[in-house]
């Protein structure tokens, strides 16, 4: 009876072991790369469509097909967002809303506006344009997407309004939005 309970306390000393140095190997070499961890987190998506427009779907489908941002990567995409909505006031007189997560637009904005004022704001190679069937914005809508350090804000503007900017990670081609 002694043997059994030895064996068995042999067993679950291996397996502690087994399952701690599985959880310390990726966290040591996170501590020591230099690199910041990737932390995945679980984000509610609340999405209204309109009818005929798979907009939810393609949205879900778009954050899931994107990279990671880590805590680090995302806290610097937000702070892009800043400087983002202060060029959409600056540059075309709107008027955003954090909290909100939108802004409102006394003249709705064409691509080629929105495009010059995130230029304007020092994002380079902005992708502005018409929203295509696999974007993640509503049909009719014009879709925007800029780099944001190791990240992208990805938003959307239909007449004066806009929604967004959202700090996502990259697509797998290392793009934002498609050209």
């Amino acid at each position: 009876m002694r043997r059994g309970r030895w064996v068995w306390l042999a067993l679950c000393v291996v397996l502690l072991a087994a399952g701690g140095g599985a959880l310390a190997v990726p966290l040591v070499r996170a501590a020591t790369s230099g690199e910041p961890a990737v932390t995945q987190s679980r984000q509610l998506l609340a999405c209204v469509e309109r009818p005929g427009d798979t907009y939810c779907q393609r949205l879900a489908d778009d954050r899931a097909a994107r990279g990671p941002l880590s805590n680090i990567d995302r806290d610097t995409a937000i702070r892009f967002a800043q400087r983002l909505r202060a060029a959409f006031e600056d540059e075309l007189g709107a008027q955003c809303r954090t909290e909100l997560e939108s802004c409102v637009f006394a003249v709705p904005p064409t691509a080629e506006t929105l495009r010059a004022a995130l230029i304007e704001a020092g994002f380079t190679g902005p992708v502005v344009r018409p929203t295509r069937l696999y974007d993640p914005a509503p049909f009719g809508t014009i879709v925007y997407g800029v780099r944001a350090g190791a990240g992208c804000l990805v938003g959307w503007v239909e007449g004066g309004v806009g929604a967004g900017p959202q700090a996502t990670g990259r697509r797998s081609d290392g793009t934002c939005l498609s050209a």
